[in-house]
């Protein structure tokens, strides 16, 4: 067995000399994506598909249009990739090879008539929820450092960090993870940032579950059979990223061209320190510039890919994709009722107007008198009976109720609560009575906080790490603790009893009082509140009491409440003094008169 190689140790926090680094990217020709990511690559196109919620998409993505159709060319110039195979035989033939290889968006649309799927959109239902459940309020940035460190993790989250990991936790759902970044261009910016990557745009490398590297790619032309692309390789040991440029097809990467050769990759050539790298020497060695973040493991469907797929998360759509399909085919049928169940009438050819040759003849519903034609209409049946009314059933109730079914299904087996959901309706409830109906939903966010925390603290490392070498920021560098807040937040009627229970047990200070009645304040809003609460109580009860608080006789309530050692702070001390002298003397003026 070959057991990987440790980081040499003059690569750690000391600028990349070696030409090694400089052939970490691709040297030769070769397929691209990697011919060994082919079936990840395929369940992502899939898994995008359903996330999109567009019915175009499943068609292309289920129906394989071969890269040889304008319509397939269209949809598959946006990733580089060469097109599947044409439509498979499976897809046409029936018995019991079409149909275990057919779904219901991989049905070819017979010729002559008009598609008529239609597409439930629950798929983005999911990741929607999923991103909600984990940052409909922003997590909490806290570190024991100086505070400096702790103001740079505050303005962190409203600097649009907060949409940004909405943003990531959707596609992670969907997709099965996530890929999170420091990027900086002083021409945009003066600091750095965090940017998302979806995962089907990136060649990751593991070692152990951890990643030691992850190549992302992007196409900049997409000429028919030219195809351009740049690779950025991110390799955290070493303190460096790689960039390169690569002309070739739609199936391969082709040959290295210059940077400088494409507008949109120029800027990177001028920010070269060391070969085809971008070098921070200065960073610290465990500073990493990107994170993965798996949506949920293990994963089932790509354990026996071995180590560089295993540790790859999996997309709460995956073995869903059935019950979805399922689901689409039974709304397709209902909308199908809907529409041959319109009212029609069957009428005598007598009853039509001409409306000129070789135009045909249509009849008027709203007219008042028809003439009957003789021969035409026998004696013996009223003129009523020949019109005949014709509408078919809408099995509404049974539709209704499959489709119900299946999407409960769906929404339980994705390890969501149909509360959640909104399955249920509005209905007012209690924080405690929401916990037990959303039990599910919120076990599932638990299990996926535990993945985002650390990820997290790496990048906020990282991107405080690059803002102090790179950009100068006095700062130091820290791995913050990563907090969430409650997902079910009781009303303010129940947090008043439980604090006033607590005060009345003498149990709780007047800070914990105010943290639990406001979890959403920062430790400095807690403090201010707190230090008002004080100036309250010591107006309001020190004063009035007109009693000097183990003072020297003659002292004032004032030069008592002076001496009290740092109670609410030195400036609001003498605020307070000023007041209380001033109340003091009405009450004297209003006892000697």
């Amino acid at each position: 067995m070959t057991v990987p190689m440790p980081s040499m140790p003059l690569l750690q926090g000391m600028p990349v000399t070696d030409a090694r680094a400089q052939n970490m990217l691709p040297t030769t020709n070769q397929p691209w994506p990697p011919v060994r990511f082919n079936p990840v690559n395929y369940d992502q196109r899939i898994w995008s598909a359903w996330w999109s919620g567009s019915p175009d998409e499943l068609m292309r993505a289920y129906y394989s249009i071969g890269a040889n159709s304008p319509l397939g060319r269209q949809y598959f110039a946006t990733t580089g990739e060469a097109g599947m195979p044409s439509p498979r035989p499976g897809q046409f033939r029936g018995g019991l090879l079409g149909s275990i290889r057919r779904f219901f968006w991989g049905q070819p649309t017979p010729p002559g008539e008009k598609r008529t799927n239609y597409h439930v959109p629950i798929a983005g239902d999911l990741a929607s929820t999923s991103a909600s459940l984990l940052f409909a309020q922003p997590p909490t940035l806290k570190c024991d450092q100086d505070s400096g460190a702790q103001d740079y993790l505050s303005e962190l989250l409203d600097d649009g960090m907060h949409s940004t990991l909405l943003e990531a936790a959707e596609c992670a759902s969907a997709l099965g993870g996530v890929f999170l970044r420091v990027v900086w261009d002083t021409d945009i910016a003066d600091h750095p940032w965090i940017d998302i990557v979806p995962p089907d745009c990136a060649v990751p490398e593991f070692r152990y579950n951890r990643l030691v590297a992850v190549t992302f790619w992007s196409v900049i032309r997409d000429e028919g059979k030219d195809v351009v692309r740049h690779l950025e390789k991110h390799i955290p040991s070493q303190n460096v990223i790689l960039h390169g440029v690569y002309q070739g097809t739609q199936k391969d990467l082709g040959r290295p061209v210059a940077l400088t050769d494409f507008p949109e990759t120029a800027p990177y050539a001028q920010a070269m320190s060391t070969g085809d790298g971008i070098s921070f020497p200065d960073a610290p060695f465990d500073a990493s510039t990107v994170v993965y973040i798996p949506n949920m493991r293990p994963n089932r469907i790509w354990r026996d890919m071995g180590p560089q797929a295993a540790p790859l998360g999996r997309s709460d759509f995956s073995g869903l994709e059935g019950m979805m399909d399922g689901l689409d085919e039974a709304f397709s049928s209902w909308m199908r009722d809907i529409r041959l169940g319109k009212a029609r009438l069957i009428v005598p050819h007598s009853y039509l107007d001409n409306i000129g040759r070789g135009k045909g003849a249509v009849f008027e519903p709203e007219r008042e008198v028809f003439v009957p034609v003789g021969g035409l209409i026998s004696g013996e049946g009223s003129i009523g009976d020949q019109i005949m009314p014709q509408q078919f059933n809408i099995r509404w109730e049974e539709h209704q109720q499959t489709c119900q079914s299946i999407i409960e299904q769906i929404v339980t087996q994705a390890g969501y609560s149909g509360q959640t959901m909104g399955l249920t309706g509005d209905i007012a409830q209690t924080a405690t009575e929401v916990v037990a109906r959303e039990r599910k939903s919120l076990t599932t966010r638990g299990k996926k906080i535990n993945y985002w925390r650390p990820a997290l603290a790496d990048i906020v490392y990282g991107l405080m790490a690059i803002s102090n070498s790179e950009f100068g920021q006095a700062i130091t560098p820290v791995r913050p603790d990563v907090d969430w807040p409650d997902a079910v937040l009781p009303d303010q009627l129940e947090l008043a009893q439980t604090v006033a229970a607590l005060r009345g047990a003498e149990s709780a200070s007047i800070e914990t009082a105010v943290a639990t009645v406001h979890p959403d304040w920062t430790p400095q809003d807690v403090a201010k509140e707190v230090q008002r609460i004080y100036q309250e109580m010591d107006i309001n009860i020190l004063a009035r009491a007109k009693v000097a608080i183990g003072g020297q006789p003659g002292e004032s309530v004032a030069d008592a409440l002076a001496e009290i050692p740092d109670a609410i702070g030195a400036t609001d001390v003498a605020q307070q003094a000023e007041a209380l002298a001033n109340v003091s003397d009405m009450y004297e003026s209003q006892d000697e008169s």
